[in-house]
């Protein structure tokens, strides 16, 4: 090598060296700073799972990273003060709730924090999170639609009448109206009941939570709620928020009060403190609409499956290291047979280490079976649980084919051939069996309850029959143990492990989290691209059999 060669590759060595240094020193977190949370778009679980959710699924903010932020900016010297850009967080009350507690532990800190709602228009969710920080402020021209709350459902028997479509579908018992959506055209006396105490206890929660952070006295918010919406002026006469401005002026605010406007975003932030821990605790993700399988990400959100969260459970289990298990439930269930399969895992995992659930936005049907085996459950006031029943049916479409000119022909070798024929309903004897089966179901799911939860079956019989109830009336009826997020189910966990609070804890996540990189590499997933991933998805969703369902009884939005 030249001397000329070695003077050149000795400067990039010295420059590269220099790079790496500079990057170390502007990525260090500097004093004054302020954590900027931006809050727009779904709010999950857990990181998407699969090729496909990873690069077509959007931005996805994960429930945890907000959380874990907002704990440790409480404490770090370096962070002088925090801001939640608030447009339209796609969450349930009971998320919502999770983030709202933190946020109102911040607070305690005495270090300002500013809730920006800057949407076109400001609904009662986003305005319930706000209220949480210490100032509450707004865009000028954004009117406050703050309002009562209400719940709507959707029905399409009348659609499936035009169409000559019968729903021949038969549900454990009177409140168990998934089937509703499409065997009724309005609600039924029970489906009403339900729904009207759903948005009743929600209502309660966040009158009682919004008035008290907002020092209102409760009965002054409600009248406010129930002669919303309002404009910037009129919000702010109303003390409903602090301000109305503009996003230069939430910085200039910071410069007033620590001489910068340093911010530090989320993802940046959790990559500069990182994580330690001597006590460690399995966090167990189960999300999604519950199926025999695998686990991934469908069109309508996560797919759970039972063996991959069985999987995790018993890796879990079986990490002596790891001294209690928390099992983070985000489920409307699904298939009868896999939450079985899961409520297993859970039942033996309980014979080594303590496992606690802790409830997201809903715990119900599916979501409550494999939760009801833990030692103790724990839910946020909104979440959505309980749904204990059963639901299974068909689609009778003959008359859509002779609406169309179709027509099919059949043999048999006995009667019940017939018996997921969509060109036909249930004959009375196949009936009786579906009743027979769902029986069998709903007192398996019953006895389970008044095991895992000291009950007799009769008491829960009644609480039972397909009714679902929020976190704050399932603690009533004895469905919860507790009433709190995610932080009470680890202070549980480790009361239960006998391990002192005081230590620091090193949360692990089943399933882990994998970069794109990483599950490009993983080998089931490259196996699914050799195979076709498109066809491999058609396949599945075109030819999935029929199952008894234990699913909450149609979606529940109470807005």
């Amino acid at each position: 090598m030249t001397r000329g060669a070695k003077k050149v590759w000795l400067f990039l060595a010295v420059l590269f060296v220099a790079v790496l240094i500079v990057s170390a020193v502007s990525g260090r977190l500097a004093k004054n700073s302020v954590l900027l949370v931006d809050l727009s778009g779904p709010i999950e679980e857990q990181k998407p799972q699969g090729i496909f959710a990873q690069l077509f699924g959007g931005k996805v903010t994960v429930l945890h990273d907000v959380t874990d932020a907002i704990d440790t900016a409480r404490n770090d010297d370096k962070i002088a003060g925090l801001v939640v850009k608030i447009t339209t967080p796609d969450a349930g009350w009971a998320k919502l709730q999770e983030i709202r507690s933190h946020l109102l532990a911040f607070r305690k800190s005495n270090k300002p924090s500013v809730c920006y709602l800057h949407s076109d228009l400001v609904m009662n969710r986003q305005y319930y999170l706000a209220t949480a920080c210490d100032q509450v402020w707004m865009v000028p021209t954004a009117p406050l639609g703050i309002t009562g709350l209400m719940t709507q459902s959707l029905f399409l028997r009348g659609t499936l009448d035009k169409l000559r479509v019968y729903p021949d579908m038969y549900g454990i018992d009177e409140y168990k109206t998934a089937r509703n959506q499409y065997t009724e055209k309005k609600y039924t006396p029970w489906h009403k009941e339900m729904a009207e105490s759903l948005m009743r206890s929600a209502f309660d929660n966040y009158a009682k939570d919004a008035s008290e952070a907002r020092r209102l006295d409760r009965a002054a918010f409600e009248k406010a709620l129930a002669e919303g919406p309002f404009v910037s002026k009129d919000a702010m006469d109303r003390k409903l928020v602090d301000k109305a401005a503009y996003w230069d002026e939430v910085q200039q605010y910071f410069r007033d009060k620590t001489k910068v406007w340093r911010p530090v975003e989320l993802g940046r932030y959790l990559k500069e403190v990182g994580s330690i821990g001597l006590n460690k605790i399995a966090v167990v993700h189960a999300t999604g609409i519950i199926v025999v399988g695998e686990s991934d990400a469908g069109p309508d959100g996560s797919i759970m499956g039972s063996e991959s969260v069985s999987a995790d459970l018993r890796r879990a289990r079986e990490d002596k290291s790891i001294k209690a298990i928390i099992l983070r439930v985000d489920s409307p269930g699904g298939s009868a047979v896999a939450s079985e399969i899961i409520r297993r895992e859970v039942q033996l995992a309980r014979k080594q280490k303590p496992v606690v659930v802790s409830m997201s936005d809903v715990a119900a049907s599916g979501g409550y079976w494999i939760s009801m085996s833990a030692n103790k459950i724990i839910a946020d006031p909104g979440t959505l649980t309980g749904s204990i029943g059963v639901v299974f049916g068909k689609m009778n479409i003959s008359g859509l084919y002779g609406l169309l000119g179709l027509s099919t022909d059949q043999l048999t070798t006995s009667e019940n051939a017939t018996f997921l024929s969509e060109t036909q309903n249930f004959t009375p004897a196949q009936r009786a069996t579906v009743q027979k089966f769902m029986r069998d179901i709903y007192d398996n799911f019953t006895q389970g309850v008044a095991e895992g939860r000291k009950m007799k079956v009769d008491e829960v019989d009644k609480i039972a029959r397909g009714r679902v109830w929020t976190g704050a009336q399932g603690k009533g009826i004895g469905l919860v143990d507790e009433i709190g997020g995610f932080d009470r189910a680890l202070k549980v966990a480790l009361e239960l492990a006998k391990l002192d609070p005081s230590q620091p804890v090193k949360i692990v996540r089943f399933p882990e989290e994998k970069t794109l990189w990483e599950t490009l590499l993983s080998r089931d997933d490259s196996q699914t691209i050799r195979a076709g991933v498109v066809a491999e998805r058609l396949r599945k969703w075109l030819h999935e059999q029929p199952s008894v369902q234990v699913r909450l009884p149609m979606e529940i939005t109470i807005r």
